[in-house]
């Protein structure tokens, strides 16, 4: 807890941004678009969640939005993975998140900064003769949190003030271009919202098949992810991987660009 405590106060000061909201529960957000979902006129689907924690920093025609999710694991954020259902619950997080802080900031735009996940954790490292500057260090870039990030420079500047070449909280790292390495984890704003409306859209696919019916035991992969493995109702749906007829469906790997190319074509 000290680690943890200590790492997002250290992450805080890096920035612009201040804590405007924690633990949101959904169930206090009947009146948002983004979590009443209509799959038709006589039917919707309402959502169920609770978002650790919202951030915001503000400028005189905006206030950006970033919202962190609290991980016990290691988890890394995947467009692919978005693009085929299996990875919603940030986005979900982040559509409620700036319809909330639209309600409550009229006169300004509200605008997707980040949504990362952070693990909860208090890790070693490796080292002989290492100083307490040089272990804190390696810790905090052991803790760097994960997700996606708006390129935006004023978003960037206000996510990590002290980020040239490599941040050490974020998922940023700079060329000596100045652009951003294939390592970092970025997409245009305007992709930010690509990424938002095919959320909303995939959420009211799922929603139709729920209400048709549509319960088939049809697990997936996703490269070296199996839908199978974590599963607490592996040992009785009935699905034998490997025997004659059971086969699951594999998910073909994409890049990042060509997820998202896929869910603008779609959205």
């Amino acid at each position: 807890m000290n680690r943890t405590v200590d790492t997002l106060q250290i992450q805080l000061r890096k920035g612009e941004f201040l804590p405007e909201a924690f633990e949101v529960s959904f169930d206090v957000l009947e009146n948002l678009d983004s979590l009443n979902i209509a799959l038709s006129e006589k039917e919707k689907m309402r959502l169920r969640g609770r978002i650790d924690r919202v951030d915001i920093g503000e400028t005189e025609e905006k206030v950006y939005v970033k919202v962190i999710d609290y991980k016990s694991g290691n988890r890394r954020f995947d467009l692919a993975a978005l693009y085929y259902g299996l990875q919603l619950q940030l986005v979900v997080y982040m559509n409620a998140a700036v319809e909330l802080v639209q309600k409550k900031y009229p006169d300004k735009e509200a605008v997707p900064a980040a949504m990362l996940y952070y693990r909860v954790a208090d890790p070693m490292v490796e080292g002989e003769t290492l100083s307490e500057e040089d272990i804190n260090g390696r810790i905090l870039q052991e803790l760097k949190m994960t997700g996606i990030v708006n390129e935006n420079d004023e978003a960037v500047r206000m996510l990590d003030g002290e980020f040239t070449d490599k941040s050490d909280i974020l998922p940023l790292e700079r060329k000596k271009d100045g652009s951003f390495s294939a390592v970092s984890s970025v997409i245009t704003e305007e992709d930010m919202r690509t990424v938002s409306n095919y959320v909303n859209r995939k959420i009211r696919s799922i929603g139709r098949e729920i209400l048709d019916g549509n319960i088939s035991v049809n697990p997936c992969e996703l490269g070296a992810e199996k839908a199978c493995t974590y599963c607490v109702y592996r040992h009785v749906c009935g699905f034998e991987a490997g025997a004659e007829g059971y086969q699951p469906r594999k998910l073909a790997k994409l890049k990042a660009e060509e997820a998202l190319e896929r869910m603008r074509e779609e959205t």
